[in-house]
């Protein structure tokens, strides 16, 4: 299970609970991961202590080609729009996110962690500080998916509650990477909860820790139990077997 399939289930009601659970036991992963153009981009600015503005040039010049070239299928085409649209939005958003400042370094690929008997994937886009000798160390995620889109809401009051649901994923997010980087052992540094971060480049906003981290954490644990338990009553629908 994804970090943010746990997420999106530790917001949703059961109905929606129910689906996203659904969809992690049946759907079948893309083989190439959806914004991935972009998220390369934008993980090898961040990590560059100068940010040099030519690292994103250069990608926004072979995804407008990209997205020109009719020999390519609709979707690549629209893959390529989708990701120069995310890299925009990052430009436009970069300083309300604050993390110009931050030190850096893309994150290495983490083995999946077991949580309450439940295989938990969780990979941060950056790790920030640590180092030798017990160096503080926290850990940055990019979210640029549009699930649950603000953006596409007429009334006020849809959209203030579908931005406050991203805000309370990042939440639990950063609360996963905190237990993600808790079972290193130290190898990375000292932990430090005030250096994880969600910069949701949708809402223009550097989203930290909870007030309530540590109840967050035990939430994550009692979901994942919850998960373990339901796991194997989970049943295909069937539109599955129509395809």
């Amino acid at each position: 299970m994804s970090a943010a399939a746990l997420a999106e289930y530790l917001i949703m009601r059961p109905n929606g609970q129910q689906n996203v659970l659904h969809d992690c036991k049946f759907s079948r992963p893309p083989i190439v991961t959806a914004n991935g153009d972009a998220l390369r981009a934008l993980r090898a600015y961040n990590a560059d202590p100068r940010r040099s503005e030519e690292t994103l040039v250069r990608v926004k010049e072979a995804l407008t080609i990209k997205a020109r070239d009719q020999t390519i299928k609709p979707k690549g085409r629209e893959d390529a729009l989708r990701c120069l649209e995310i890299i925009d939005l990052f430009s436009q958003r970069e300083n309300a996110l604050g993390m110009r400042r931050m030190a850096l370094s893309e994150a290495p690929d983490f083995p999946a962690i077991n949580i309450e008997g439940v295989t938990v994937s969780i990979q941060p886009d950056f790790l920030v500080g640590g180092g030798r000798g017990g160096a503080r160390v926290g850990a940055g995620l990019l979210r640029v998916a549009k699930a649950p889109d603000p953006g596409a809401c007429k009334r006020d009051e849809t959209k203030a509650r579908r931005g406050e649901n991203r805000r309370d994923m990042a939440r639990y997010l950063v609360a996963m990477m905190y237990m993600l980087l808790d079972q290193q052992d130290g190898g990375l540094g000292t932990i430090d909860r005030d250096l994880f971060f969600v910069a949701d480049v949708r809402l223009g906003e550097r989203i930290g820790p909870a007030s309530d981290h540590s109840v967050r954490m035990r939430d994550i644990r009692g979901a994942c139990q919850q998960i373990r338990e339901l796991w194997p009553s989970i049943k295909a629908k069937p539109a599955l077997y129509r395809k």
